[in-house]
């Protein structure tokens, strides 16, 4: 039986819809130049490992998708490793979230190393240069765990939906093999 043009590469196509809008909301992220904010706010720079990772992990499960897709339409016979091939992306969504928090620590460490020490209660710009230290920290344990959380989630999505996908090939494939 032939598949529908329409249905040719529909698991692949799925994941290229979610690429396509990830594209126009980091290209507009950029107009608005928050990467440059993220920039100047991470001092840890962690926040920009952790969206390289992202990007990678992204490409890896469109990779996935495509081969998945070409599989469902039988234009290839077997995918090696088929049931563990992509605990790569599950790994890699928890080490986004793992590195998350690890610059939260990180944040609050800066935050607190050293704001205390040598301030002058009663002189106001001693005060003031305290919590503008205190303020370079809590940035950084924001900024890392809003990325961490947000590129966690968003790969996690990305997975699932192959995953389901994964399973409902399966589902047709069993029932194909008892009719």
């Amino acid at each position: 039986m032939d598949i529908p043009a329409i249905r040719k590469h529909t698991i692949f196509l799925k994941w290229w819809w979610f690429f396509s809008l990830l594209i126009v909301a980091t290209i507009g992220l950029l107009a608005f130049d928050v990467h440059n904010t993220l920039w100047v706010q991470d001092k840890t720079k962690l926040s920009f490992f952790i969206l390289t990772i992202f990007y990678g992990m992204t490409i890896h499960c469109g990779y996935e998708s495509w081969l998945l897709s070409k599989l469902a339409n039988k234009e290839i016979n077997q995918i090696k490793n088929i049931d563990t091939r992509h605990e790569t992306g599950w790994f890699a969504s928890d080490v986004l979230l793992t590195m998350g928090l690890i610059g939260t620590v990180a944040g609050f460490i800066l935050m607190l190393a050293g704001a205390f020490s040598g301030i002058n209660i009663s002189d106001v710009s001693s005060v003031q240069q305290a919590l503008a230290n205190m303020a370079v920290g809590m940035s950084t344990a924001l900024y890392t765990t809003l990325t961490g959380l947000i590129t966690s989630t968003l790969l996690k999505f990305q997975y699932f939906r192959l995953q389901q996908d994964l399973e409902r090939y399966r589902n047709d494939f069993e029932e194909a093999r008892e009719d």
